[in-house]
């Protein structure tokens, strides 16, 4: 126990002071540059760009929307119920403002990993290490795969099943093992049936998920709905208060409202990791434009509308004094509680469970991928899905802490090596 203690202290220290700047300022940076560059800013370029997404050309992947479910369900769901509820417990309601910055900033850099998945992708085969090796090299891109699959056998993993096995032991009192040991073997029916099976399931899925999330949440807003201009005004003031003022940018970079509004928000919608671009380089769409386009949707999907909707819920909510607390599944279920009293116990479980399901099948697929980048055949891909079905069943015990905070180190790591490749590709990006 003392070791993870130490360990945990470790990756808690060299986040805050190395991979969270860091993080921030690359993803600034690299956001701003394309942001400018492709002209987001003109409503008349993204509507272009929004214009040419249907077109699926005649490769032999899946449909452009099936793409879009795929990398909806990487993204969508824990991250933006317990994630959001997490990022305001430890960097207060101003860590809001800061994933919405991360995110109008991060659909430049989502559209250009869709981009550069299709105009380099190999054959069916594509995502970020492809991309990556071409534009920097084979040993950024080895590392970047590498890292992918610790991410996927940690915090991808981790952080879903930790939720969805918190959420079933609150409202039935299922021992949290079982519940990963379950997850285990349906994402190995799902997975070993390759993308095909992955996104005939996240496309079935994930729009009736969506949609009933939202409602939900909608409800909830619209019943203290008077004390939504109070929220915004706590998020505006939280973002750029004194504490994140103090001490110019060093003070706003350490501050915890930004560093865990941007992390949280990076790790919801993962623009400028590159992970998503697997799912977006099977796409059977042959025009990188198109396919960026289903990129900022997917940002916008995620944090604009599913995040901020999160937030305003447990910020309208009455819930006392939660900062400091790790344990995003449980402040989530206790401020939907307010709302619909006993009943939300159970429909915010079952929400948790199938965002959690969607999201282990996604990024097991996403580690098939990247050892697939790395030379592996089906004997290692076999043995890596072993490993990570066993992932499941030890993040549904692992501690909370541990696990947020091992994803923020991991996010920043991909993020460096993602974006680094990125800046070097920057002429190869065009949104027309």
């Amino acid at each position: 126990m003392a070791r993870i203690i130490s360990t945990m202290s470790i990756i808690s220290f060299l986040n805050r002071f190395i991979f969270s700047p860091l993080l921030c300022s690359v993803a600034a940076v690299c956001g701003i540059y394309y942001f400018v560059k492709l002209r987001f800013y003109s409503p008349a370029a993204v509507y272009r760009i929004f214009k040419r997404c249907a077109r699926s050309g005649e490769g032999s992947g899946i449909s452009p929307f099936s793409s879009l479910s795929v990398a909806l369900a990487g993204t969508l769901g824990v991250g933006n119920i317990s994630g959001v509820a997490v990022a305001i417990s430890l960097g207060g309601a101003g860590a809001v403002f800061w994933m919405l910055v991360s995110a109008v900033f991060g659909v430049s850099l989502k559209y250009s990993e869709a981009y550069l998945s299709v105009k380099y992708r190999r054959g069916i085969r594509g995502g970020a290490p492809y991309y990556i090796e071409k534009l920097t090299g084979k040993i950024p891109a080895v590392c970047y795969a590498v890292l992918c699959i610790a991410m996927s056998l940690t915090s991808g993993s981790f952080v879903q099943m930790n939720a969805a096995s918190t959420a079933l032991n609150i409202a039935y009192g299922v021992p949290k093992i079982v519940c990963g040991a379950a997850f285990a073997v349906l994402c190995a029916v799902i997975v070993f049936g390759g993308v095909k099976r992955v996104s005939s399931f996240t496309a079935a899925a994930m729009p009736v998920f969506c949609l009933l999330f939202a409602a939900i949440s909608l409800t909830a807003v619209f019943m203290r709905i008077e004390l939504l201009p109070s929220a915004v005004c706590r998020i505006i003031s939280g973002a750029f208060g004194f504490r994140a003022a103090a001490g110019g940018f060093a003070g706003a970079v350490f501050s915890s409202a930004l560093r865990h509004g941007i992390a949280k928000g990076v790790f919801s919608h993962e623009a400028g990791c590159g992970t998503s671009a697997f799912s977006h380089a099977a796409s059977s769409s042959s025009d990188p434009v198109g396919q960026g386009g289903l990129g900022i949707a997917e940002v916008l999907f995620d944090t604009v509308f599913f995040g901020l909707l999160t937030a305003f819920v447990i910020l309208l909510c009455p819930v006392g004094d939660i900062s400091g607390c790790y344990d995003g599944t449980y402040l989530s279920v206790r401020s939907y509680s307010f709302y619909f009293g006993g009943a939300a116990v159970h429909v915010i479980t079952w929400l948790i469970v199938f965002f959690a399901v969607g999201t282990v099948v996604c990024w097991a697929y996403y580690g098939c991928e990247a050892v697939a980048y790395l030379g592996g055949g089906r004997i290692l891909r076999g043995l890596y899905l072993a490993l990570y079905c066993l992932s499941l069943v030890i993040g549904s015990v692992a501690a909370p802490s541990f696990i947020w905070e091992s994803s923020d180190m991991l996010s920043s790591l991909l993020l460096v090596i993602n974006c680094t490749a990125l800046m070097k590709g920057r002429g190869a990006i065009r949104n027309k």
